[in-house]
């Protein structure tokens, strides 16, 4: 990741996670039609169809995103995207503190990324 692109296996990862996350509550047409753009644009040729079938793993999630600045930016992505229908759910902050528990993102943290994602709009 020299360029500062996402590998093929961090791309399948954030894509698995955005949809497992917007599954939570049900997917809003503003949700689906962010992964879809993120799909378009990271082109490794998943589908939104082969985001239908699941799998998403928090703790391969962890293994695959290595690092602390990639573990961050998937927070603070999921959690924009999350908010894109304007509702933030108990279902979807219990499943990203799940994710986060796995990437060893303390509480405190999980706030200051909350917040920052809170400034961030996806649209």
């Amino acid at each position: 990741m020299t360029d500062g692109s996402l590998t093929p296996d961090e791309v399948a990862v954030f894509a698995r996670g955005l949809h497992y996350l917007a599954t939570r509550d049900g997917i809003d047409p503003r949700e689906e039609k962010l992964i879809k753009e993120f799909l378009a644009e990271a082109d490794t040729g998943m589908t939104w169809e082969d985001l239908q079938q699941g799998g998403f793993s928090a703790l391969e999630a962890a293994q695959v995103l290595e690092t602390t600045y990639l573990r961050r930016i998937f927070i603070k992505t999921a959690i924009a995207l999350v908010k894109a229908d304007g509702h933030y759910s108990d279902n979807e902050r219990r499943a990203l503190g799940e994710i986060a528990d796995a990437f060893d993102i303390d509480n405190a943290e999980f706030g200051d990324l909350e917040q920052a994602a809170s400034r961030q709009s996806l649209e």
